[in-house]
């Protein structure tokens, strides 16, 4: 991991809604990558921890953070979960009808009044509708809001929307911002002083090739100044500067996909009579990088001498070393290589380290440089 674009991020990132926008804040999606999630860097740089689940919001706690500096997200949370964020004082967004029902209960019970935030949801264009949240379009966030302002223990102060990811268009965080925006204005009495957060989530994409369920002109990253722009746009016209609550971005992808290689190496060209490819066997495995399935990956080979391995592609398999017979990294044209090169994968910061099991082999370590 080269920590410098983790950090050259996340500066980004803050800067961006910081000159635009004002009061804000960056929060890592936790289950990205937990081997980063665990570096005293991001406590360094004024990083909030984004978590998803009891597991990782204790996991948020015994790495420091203390509870404001947590948001806390997440479809399943316990009655003990939400007792101890109610007590603990982290951003609670409350993912659906029955959660916030056993918060009612919850919050009464140890008296109140206690702010919790709302996860909601509309359908955008590649995503449809969300199965997470209240729906935006048929009244359950209204709902919603009418429940909380029933409980006197407890007061809505933040909104949260997260439908993004597989997508790098602008125009689709601009849409989620002004349905989110216009919700507030129609529904939430007293928006512009009740509202101390607004949360846009993440889905904010790095630079690796593009998913195979996508179209070719569908994929291509922007600045991260354009979605944010896009973001402050549609909320500015509600809120002004005077009035503007807590901008809250949760990237995960963004900050580390691009920020980290798996380096392999290569430990057998076998030679086949039934297979004229060029076969490479390498000491890494599929489940190192499940992704694989998702979005093909950027390897690279270099030798022993750390010189890049160029010239003429050959049609190449790629398989690593686990039992599987579907171990199969890449297929395609590939370098010439040896043994004893190694492989480097690109781009490979998210996901793949939370996602891959230890399998046969122990996970890789994380080295920080």
């Amino acid at each position: 991991m080269d920590a410098a674009i983790l950090t050259d991020r996340a500066t980004a990132m803050r800067d961006a809604m910081a000159g635009r926008w004002g009061p804000c804040a960056v929060a890592y999606s936790f289950k990205t990558n937990y081997q980063v999630a665990a570096l005293p860097l991001l406590r360094d740089l004024g990083i909030l921890a984004e978590v998803v689940s009891g597991r990782e919001y204790a996991m948020a706690r015994d790495l420091g953070f203390e509870g404001p500096q947590i948001v806390f997200n997440g479809p399943h949370k316990s009655d003990e979960e939400l007792r101890r964020a109610l007590l603990e004082g982290p951003l609670l967004h409350v993912h659906g009808g029955s959660e916030l029902e056993r918060l009612v209960r919850v919050a009464t019970s140890l008296g109140g009044p206690f702010e919790v935030g709302i996860r909601v949801a509309a359908s955008l264009p590649y995503f449809g509708h969300s199965r997470f949240g209240f729906s935006l379009d048929d009244g359950e966030a209204d709902a919603a809001v009418g429940r909380i302002r029933e409980c006197p223990a407890l007061e809505l102060t933040g909104l949260h929307f997260h439908g993004l990811g597989d997508t790098t268009d602008p125009q689709c965080h601009r849409l989620a911002a002004r349905k989110l925006a216009a919700f507030a204005q129609k529904s939430i009495p007293g928006y512009q002083s009740a509202l101390r957060t607004i949360d846009l989530g993440g889905g904010f994409p790095a630079h690796g090739l593009r998913p195979h369920n996508r179209e070719p002109e569908s994929w291509d990253p922007r600045p991260i100044d354009e979605y944010i722009e896009a973001i402050v746009e549609e909320l500015a016209p509600a809120f002004p500067e005077a009035t503007r609550p807590t901008l809250i971005l949760e990237p995960g992808r963004y900050l580390v996909n691009d920020a980290i290689l798996l380096v392999s190496r290569v430990i057998d060209i076998p030679r086949s009579r039934r297979d004229t490819r060029q076969v490479v066997l390498s000491n890494a495995s599929i489940s190192m990088v499940p992704l694989t399935h998702y979005t093909p990956q950027i390897i690279q080979a270099w030798s022993p001498e750390l010189e890049l391995r160029e010239g003429e592609l050959r049609d190449s398999v790629l398989y690593g070393a686990s039992c599987r017979e579907d171990d199969v990294l890449q297929e395609g044209p590939f370098p010439s290589v040896e043994i004893g090169d190694f492989l480097v994968y690109c781009a490979v910061g998210a996901y793949n380290a939370s996602l891959g099991p230890d399998f046969i082999f122990e996970s890789p370590p994380l080295v920080v440089l």
